[in-house]
């Protein structure tokens, strides 16, 4: 019995449960089986899940990137505005020490130090280690970091030497006194000045390799800068720690040392300048130097047969057997060292007398060793005055015999100011230097070793091709006349680049020009001596240019204002030349175009050497390659 009121409690033991509606089942779907689902499964929850770590891992890696470039670009602008100082400090630095100012470089050293240091110190952290890891900008951040360590080393190490090697190299230091050179002081800096060269040669090998990568422009322009600023210094520490290894030994310090001069006259063209017109002896002997003898070039053989086994080439290009023969001709090769066995062993046969080196000048040098030259009646004569009056006026107004007198005179007063120093003596460097680089000055040792340190320089006169990866071209003028008529003759050459080839070879146009400065209306006043005694046509003036390729280079085509000109292609020690035959009438210009391939990969600036004459030689190098 129950009671609608009295609830489930009343119901007996057990309630009965409660009726639920039945479940829903979805309509099928076509194409479908079994139930539908209610949620994603588990896996794929957990494939969201791991996604988001990931791109969180990537966004935080982003940021870290993105900070640690952030911090490296900070650093790297504070690096480049240190390295930017710290190469006007190395450009400072190799100026002051040419120029002789070593007052100066103490304060340049500190300025360098102390900006290198900067440059360290922006580029040494841990950021740029990493950096460096990372690709695209990897090479910038090493680049910037290897500026900085090469610059701050340099600073730390051979260069604060350098006032102290330099204030020794100083021509003053060097001038000698009493006809004596103290050399103790330059052969005890001579270890710390083949140090820094060492130093600075190895910096710039490295920032030369920095170029290798791609790198940001910034970056490339910086390396670009440092590299021709360490070039530069390189430049002065090479030549200060060749000539602290040569000027010891060359002038006596090991043992007593003598020399043979040859005094050349460009009056006359040869090869290397003219005939040589006087020989001097100098003996050196710890640091003092004497002049033992001289002579007239005219008064050494001539020989029945050459002093030396005269190659073919040196026979086919150089006329016969007269570099051999004739001491006035030696210098008819291009070729300094050649011409130094040459006139040594002509020395030693007329004399008996076997010399340690040969040196070469013309009156061109000589005349910027001396304040001035009393010439009697021509007053004292200087600088261009001087040189118009040895190599023309004297055959104007003296005697031959007197001719001999004057030459003697002037070379003996230059070897004298030369050995004791003269009222400037960076003045008498700096003008031996600009001989140097003219031709004008040349030395050869046969101390081997002391000839393989002044090969390469502007002092050894070689014939070469090639320099590095820069083609050489040679232009050589001999004189073909026996007469002083050279004088008159002014010689441009220019050179201008056409393009490259596709096997990396370039093209050039040489053009060489001869102009005669003879006044027709004079000729009649010039001697025989000038003009040539044995002359059908007084006042013309004949010349041979000879015309050298570059190594692996060639010579393909020749013209001139009429058109083509046949070419005469010879070899000499491996160079490809042609020579071409000038005749000038009394002011007449003329001039050929030489069509020129350089050897494969000559990449550099091309060298040109040439004859120096009586005036310097106008010349141009116009580079017109594209992309250069």
């Amino acid at each position: 019995m129950t009671h609608p009121g009295w609830g489930e409690k009343w119901m007996g033991a057990q309630a009965l449960p409660t009726p639920r509606a039945p479940a829903r089942t979805p309509s099928p779907v076509p194409g479908r089986t079994g139930t539908a689902r209610t949620g994603p499964p588990f896996w794929t929850r957990r494939r969201r899940r791991a996604l988001r770590v990931v791109l969180l891992g990537v966004v935080t890696v982003l940021l870290a990137v993105v900070f640690l470039l952030t911090w490296v670009a900070l650093d790297a602008v504070r690096a480049r505005g240190a390295l930017d100082r710290a190469a006007r400090d190395v450009a400072t630095l190799q100026a002051d020490a040419v120029a002789g100012r070593t007052d100066r470089l103490d304060v340049t050293v500190a300025d360098l130090q102390r900006h290198a240091a900067h440059a360290r110190d922006a580029t040494s952290g841990a950021n740029w280690s990493l950096a460096g890891r990372l690709p695209g900008v990897g090479p910038t951040v090493e680049a910037v970091a290897t500026m900085a360590t090469v610059v701050d080393r340099l600073a730390r190490g051979p260069l604060p030497r350098l006032a102290e090697v330099m204030e020794v190299a100083d021509p003053a230091t060097l001038a000698p006194r009493d006809g004596r050179v103290d050399l103790g002081p330059l052969r005890q800096v001579a270890p710390d000045v083949r140090s820094a060269d060492e130093a600075v040669g190895y910096a710039l090998r490295t920032v030369t390799g920095i170029g290798d990568e791609p790198l940001l422009p910034q970056v490339s322009v910086a390396a670009r800068d440092l590299r021709d600023r360490l070039a530069d210094l390189r430049m002065s520490t090479a030549t200060a720690s060749r000539a602290a290894q040569l000027i010891p030994p060359m002038l006596g310090a090991d043992g007593p040392r003598d020399y043979l001069v040859l005094v050349q006259n460009n009056a006359e063209p040869r090869a290397l300048g003219g005939i040589v017109g006087t020989v001097l002896v100098l003996h050196a002997d710890e640091g003092r130097i004497e002049l033992t003898d001289q002579r007239p070039g005219a008064q050494v053989g001539s020989f029945d047969r050459p002093v030396v086994e005269l190659t073919r080439d040196e026979q086919r290009v150089l006329g016969g057997n007269d570099l051999g023969r004739w001491m006035q001709n030696v210098t008819a090769t291009p070729d300094f060292p050649r011409a130094a066995e040459v006139a040594r062993e002509m020395w030693r046969r007329e004399t008996g007398q076997t010399v340690d080196g040969v040196l070469s000048t013309d009156p061109v040098a000589l005349a910027g060793l001396l304040d001035g030259v009393d010439t009697g009646p021509g007053g004292v004569l200087r600088g261009d005055e001087l040189v118009s009056y040895l190599l023309n006026g004297v055959y104007r107004t003296q005697t031959p015999q007197e001719q001999n007198e004057i030459f003697a005179d002037v070379a003996e007063r230059a070897f004298t100011a030369l050995s004791t120093g003269g009222s400037d003596p960076a003045g008498m460097v700096g003008s031996l230097a600009a001989s140097a680089r003219d031709g004008r000055l040349s030395v050869w040792s046969s101390e081997p070793a002391e000839a393989d340190l002044l090969e390469g320089t502007v002092l050894d006169g070689a014939l070469r091709g090639v320099t590095a990866d820069r083609p050489v071209v040679g232009v050589f003028t001999q004189g073909i006349q026996m007469a002083k008529i050279a004088y008159y003759v002014d010689t441009a050459v220019d050179v201008v680049e056409r393009g490259s080839r596709p096997d990396g070879s370039r093209e050039l146009a040489v053009t060489v020009t001869y102009t005669s400065r003879v006044d027709a209306g004079e000729v009649a006043d010039l001697p025989d001596y000038v003009v040539g005694a044995d002359e059908t046509r007084p006042g013309e003036v004949r010349l041979r240019a000879l015309v050298y390729a570059p190594a692996g280079g060639r010579i393909v085509a020749a013209s001139d204002k009429s058109g083509d000109v046949g070419l005469s292609p010879q070899k000499h020690d491996e160079l490809w030349l042609s020579f071409h035959d000038f005749s000038l009438n009394a002011g007449e210009t003329s001039s050929i175009t030489y069509v020129i391939i350089t050897g494969k990969q000559q990449d550099g600036g091309v060298i040109l050497r040439t004859t120096p004459g009586p005036r310097p030689v106008v010349t141009s190098v116009e580079n017109d390659a594209p992309g250069e």
